[in-house]
This record gives structure tokens, sequence and C-alpha cells, in this order.
């Protein structure tokens, strides 16, 4: 009976130990895959920034020969059509 007991307790102690051996091994995966993805996230956040700054220059570039805005008809035209 003694001799089941101690099987069990190394057994219990093996699983103990790895686990005390693997959990920080597992800790710095996931803060580096964390790392990584919180990157990927930034980098998409900011190429959609320059999108967005890219279409907004463009369409001042479109705008920017367009004489209609000498008149107030001319000004409420382009507004109904392009608006603000």
């Amino acid at each position: 009976m003694v001799l089941m007991f101690n099987i069990f307790g190394k057994i219990k102690d093996g699983i103990i130990a790895t686990l005390l051996l693997a959990i920080p091994i597992i800790y710095v995966f996931g803060r580096a895959k964390g790392k990584a993805a919180e990157k990927h996230k930034v980098l998409k956040d900011e190429l959609q920034a320059q999108n967005k700054a890219k279409d907004f220059y463009k369409a001042m570039a479109e705008h920017e020969d367009d004489h209609n805005v000498d008149s107030r008809s001319g000004l409420t035209d382009r507004l109904r059509r392009d608006g603000l």
C-alpha cells in the first residue's frame, strides 16, 4: 500500500515539475506573440491613416482647378454635388 502512494507521489511530483518548467516558457511565447499582434495592428492603423490622407489630398487636387466657387450659385452647386 505504501509503495502505491510512493509511485503516485513521484508521478504527481513529475507533473508539478513539468508544469513549473512549462509555465514560464508558455508565458514568454505568448508575450512575444501578443507583441507581434499589437505591432501588426499598429502598422495596419498607420497604413489606413496614410490611405485616408492620400485620398483626402487626391480629392483636394481634383477640386483645385474648380473655379465655380467664385459665385454664390457656383458654391451652392458644388456643395450640393460634392458635400462638405
